[in-house]
C-alpha cells in the first residue's frame, strides 16, 4: 500500500518504529507522508504531536535549527489546536534547544512553563520528563547535588509507572553524572541498565548514545581497550542513521584515546573531523569540550601555545554555557601552563 493510501497515525507508527530501528531517513519521510495526509491547515491536535516527534529525531541527527522550526510550528498547532498537553511538550522540547545553545535563562523558563502546563493537565510523564532535563542542565552547572535529587525523583517516577523508554534516558543522564564526578562504578551499572532497557526495546539510538557514555566512563576508569570497542559502534551506527552530532561525540572520544595512547598525530586529524561532524549541531557544550580536549593534545605534543589559544577558548564556551566547574577546571589547566 502507498503512503497515500495510509492513514496518518498508521504512517507516524511506521515512522517511530523505524526511527527506533535507526532508519532515520525513512522515518522523516513518513513523518511527512502524515503531516502532509494530515494537513497542516487543519486545528487538529494531533500535528503538534507529529511535529515535535520529526523534531526530536531532526534533534538526535544534530540538526538543531530544523528541530527548532518543528518544535516552534508544533507550538502554534498546539496553542490552536487548544491542546494544553501538546503545548507543554513544545516547550519542553524548545527548551532542550535552548540549553543545547547555551541559552540557559530562555531554557529554564521554558522548562518551568512547561511543568506548569504539565500539572495542570496531569501528564505525570512529562512531568518527569522535565524533571530529568532540568537535571541535565543542573549536572552542567555544576550542581550535582541537584542534579541527583532531580534524576532520583525522575526515575522513582518511571520505575513506579513502569515506563521503560524515559527510564533508559534518566538512566543514562545518572551514568554520565557518576562518571563526571568521579564514580566510574556506579556510572557502568546505571549504563548496563539503560543499555539492557535500549536492547529489550529495540532502540538503536539510544543503545548508541549510552554505549558512547559508557566508552567515557571506560576512559575515565583506564579501559582504553573497552572505551575504544565501544567508541567504534557507537561511532559506526551513528553514521548510518547519519546523525552528525553522536559521530562528533564519538570521534571527541576516539580523539582522547589515541592522545592517551600517545597517538598525537591521529588525535588530532581525529578531532578535526569531530569538530567538522559538529558543525551546524549548535551544541555549544560539545564544542566546549573539543576545543578542551584540542588544548589537551597541543599540550602533549609541547606545543603551549596552541594549547593556551584552545583552552582559553574552552574556557569562554564553558563560561558562556554555564558549565563553572568545567571553566574552573580549564582555568586551573591554563594555569598551569608555562609562562
Amino acid at each position: 500500500m502507498t503512503s497515500e493510501h495510509r492513514q496518518p497515525s498508521e504512517l507516524v507508527e511506521q515512522a517511530r518504529s523505524a526511527e527506533k530501528a535507526g532508519h532515520s531517513a525513512k522515518a522523516l519521510g513518513l513523518f511527512d507522508d502524515a503531516l502532509s495526509a494530515l494537513g497542516e491547515g487543519s486545528a487538529d491536535p494531533y500535528i503538534a504531536d507529529v511535529l515535535r516527534w520529526k523534531g526530536t529525531l531532526l534533534r538526535e541527527r544534530g540538526e538543531t535549527e530544523g528541530a527548532f522550526r518543528c518544535y516552534t510550528r508544533s507550538l502554534e498547532h498546539a496553542r490552536l489546536s487548544g491542546s494544553i498537553g501538546a503545548e507543554a511538550h513544545a516547550l519542553n522540547c524548545q527548551a532542550i534547544i535552548f540549553q543545547r545553545r547555551g541559552e540557559n535563562k530562555e531554557a529554564e523558563r521554558h522548562y518551568a512553563e512547561a511543568a506548569a502546563l504539565a500539572e495542570m493537565v496531569g501528564d505525570a510523564r512529562l512531568l518527569g520528563m522535565i524533571q530529568q532535563n532540568r537535571g541535565v542542565l543542573a549536572n552542567m552547572h555544576g550542581d550535582f547535588g541537584a542534579a541527583t535529587e532531580l534524576y532520583s525523583k525522575s526515575l522513582d517516577a518511571f520505575e513506579k509507572a513502569g515506563d521503560a523508554e524515559p527510564l533508559s534516558w534518566v538512566l543514562n543522564n545518572m551514568g554520565m553524572l557518576h562518571t563526571k564526578t568521579g564514580d566510574f562504578g556506579e556510572a557502568r551499572i546505571c549504563f548496563a541498565r539503560a543499555l539492557e532497557i535500549a536492547r529489550q526495546r529495540g532502540d538503536t539510538i539510544v543503545q548508541s548514545v549510552v554505549s558512547l557514555n559508557l566508552a567515557e566512563a571506560w576512559v575515565g576508569a583506564g579501559r582504553l581497550d573497552l572505551a575504544d570497542v565501544l567508541c567504534a559502534q557507537a561511532l559506526e551506527e551513528a553514521q548510518r542513521r547519519d546523525d552528525h552530532l553522536t559521530a562528533a561525540g564519538a570521534l571527541k572520544v576516539r580523539a582522547s584515546i589515541e592522545r592517551r595512547r600517545g597517538a598525537l598525530d591521529k588525535s588530532i586529524a581525529t578531532l578535526r573531523i569531530a569538530i567538522y561532524e559538529a558543525e551546524g549541531a549548535e551544541d555549544r557544550l560539545l564544542h566546549a569540550e573539543m576545543l578542551r580536549e584540542l588544548g589537551e593534545i597541543s599540550r602533549a605534543v609541547g606545543n603551549s601555545g596552541a594549547a593556551r589559544s584552545a583552552l582559553r577558548e574552552a574556557a569562554d564556551a564553558f563560561k558562556l554555557t554555564g558549565a563553572t566547574r568545567d571553566f574552573q577546571d580549564v582555568e586551573a589547566q591554563l594555569r598551569s601552563l608555562p609562562s
